[in-house]
Parts: C-alpha cells; structure tokens; sequence
C-alpha cells in the first residue's frame, strides 16, 4: 500500500491563480443540502473574473442510480459542465477526492464538503490569500446552520481533546471548556489572515502543484483525519492559514456522535494519525 513520505519543497511559482478545480465527495445523496451547496458555489464565482472553474462530483457509492442524479443536481444549480466520477465504488473521503486531486490541471483546488454553503465573497478573498507569496493552503471560518460558529481549524489534538469533543458527557466537556476552545482556535484573529495547525476538510483550498507534490490525502485513512494529516503535510510546503473573509455554513457535526460505524472509524483513523505524528494524551 502506497505510504507518504515528506517530499522536497516545490519552488514557489506565484503567477496568477487563474484557474481552479473543485472537488466534492457524496456518498449518500441528500437533494436538498448538495443543491444549495452547488448554488451557493456557483453564485461565489460571480466574482471571479478571468478564473476558469471546473467541477468534479465524485460519486462515492455502490448505487448506479447516484451517478446521474448528481449530474440532475449540478445541471439544477446552474452548472452547465459537471465531471461525475463514478464506477469505483465506496473508496473512502481522501481516496475519492485524490481521484479529481490528481486529474485537475488547474492552478488551486478546492476540498469542499457536500452539507456547505458557501458565502458570496468567499472564494475571491482565499483564492486572492492563496496567491500571495508561500501560501500554500487556505482554511475558511464556519458557522453552522443556526449562526453558531464552527470552529474549523484545530491545533494539534491530544487523545484527551478528542474524546472530549466527541463523547464526554456535557458537564466533563464544560469542566473543559478552556482547553477545547484553545484546540478549536476560539483565539483565532477575526481582522487577518492568521498561519494555523491544521484546517477542515470541509473547505481546504490549495495551490495543485503542492497539493499533487504531497500525494493529496494519505489513503489510509478510509474517514475522519485525512484532513489534519494532509494540513500538516501541506505546511511541509509553505504556510496554512485561515482567512476570516472566507465564510461559509457548515451543516455537518461530529461524526463520531452518528454510530458505531462512525466512532469505529473515527477511533482506527485517531490510531493511525498518532501513530504517524506522535501521541499527545492530555
């Protein structure tokens, strides 16, 4: 099985990031949500004069009837040209986004989850942060679908923090308080581009040529962690940062609170970014 291993920094090129690919893994097709994420994508391009945007809609199930309804979605949200990639079944998060990571030609890529909503102004300002000189990764701030924020990027988690934000009992998680909101970057400046741990996978937008050095997300992890293991990979590379002018709606939670399967996952994933980046219990 392919491993990653820490490639040479690519030299920086800062021409002008006049081209972007976005890529969007569904697994389960909820009509309603990925519509208004595709609008909302849609309507944050207005801005970007002189910037060809392409579409990938990776179609991460056994179902053959997946395929062409994300093509009916695209087409309802007002994308003429949608790429469905389909045929390879349930590979995992990273692995299906590397399938357009790799495919795309254009100069930034956008990781973005199917329950956002993108606001207006949002990929001009990270793609205008992503042209300036060594970054190569741009993270977005949330909030979720009552206005609350949602706290997107992280420092790095110790085992004690992630089984708080993910199964200690309310009145544990308060005893707490500070030390989760110092992980989740309650801290974070709301007045400029601030240099981060890791960023969501929920939104990462990122120069190809680094993105593609770094081998995209580590495919072994099937869900939950590739994305702070790719953040820490991509900071290899130049700086990851989050930008307060990159806004958006974030309707997901925490996935291990949705299942056995789901806290399985999240609990082998864990096993293995430790294992890879070091333990940190408290």
């Amino acid at each position: 099985m392919r491993r990653h291993v820490t490639p040479e920094p690519v030299p920086e090129d800062f021409a002008a990031l006049d081209s972007l690919s976005v890529g969007v893994v569904v697994h389960r097709l909820d009509h309603g949500e990925l519509q208004r994420t595709l609008t909302t994508l849609r309507e944050a391009m207005v801005p970007l004069d002189g910037v060809a945007v392409s579409l990938d809609l990776i179609d991460n199930s056994d179902d053959s009837s997946l395929a062409p309804a994300l093509a009916r979605v695209a087409a309802e949200s007002g994308w003429p040209v949608a790429h469905v990639r389909s045929g390879h079944g349930n590979v995992g998060y990273g692995r299906g986004h590397n399938l357009a990571i790799r495919a795309s030609q254009a100069a930034a890529h956008l990781v973005l989850n199917p329950d956002v909503e993108v606001d207006t102004g949002a990929l001009q300002a990270a793609l205008s942060t992503l042209a300036q000189p060594g970054v190569v990764l741009v993270g977005a701030v949330g909030r979720d679908g009552a206005g609350h924020p949602a706290h997107l990027s992280k420092r790095m988690p110790s085992v004690w923090v992630l089984f708080l934000r993910g199964f200690a009992p309310h009145a544990l998680r308060r005893r707490f308080a500070k030390r989760l909101a110092h992980y989740e970057y309650h801290d974070l400046a709301t007045d400029r581009v601030s240099d981060v741990m890791l960023v969501s996978g929920a939104f990462m937008l990122a120069r190809t040529s680094v993105l593609q050095a770094v081998g995209g997300f580590d495919e072994r992890y099937f869900l939950h962690f590739e994305d702070l293991d790719l953040s820490l990979r991509m900071a290899t590379q130049g700086r990851v940062v989050s930008d307060p002018r990159v806004t958006l709606i974030h309707h997901g939670g925490h996935s291990a609170r949705k299942g056995v399967g789901h806290v399985l996952r999240f609990a082998r994933s864990g096993v293995r970014f430790f294992r890879t980046h070091g333990w940190r219990w408290r």
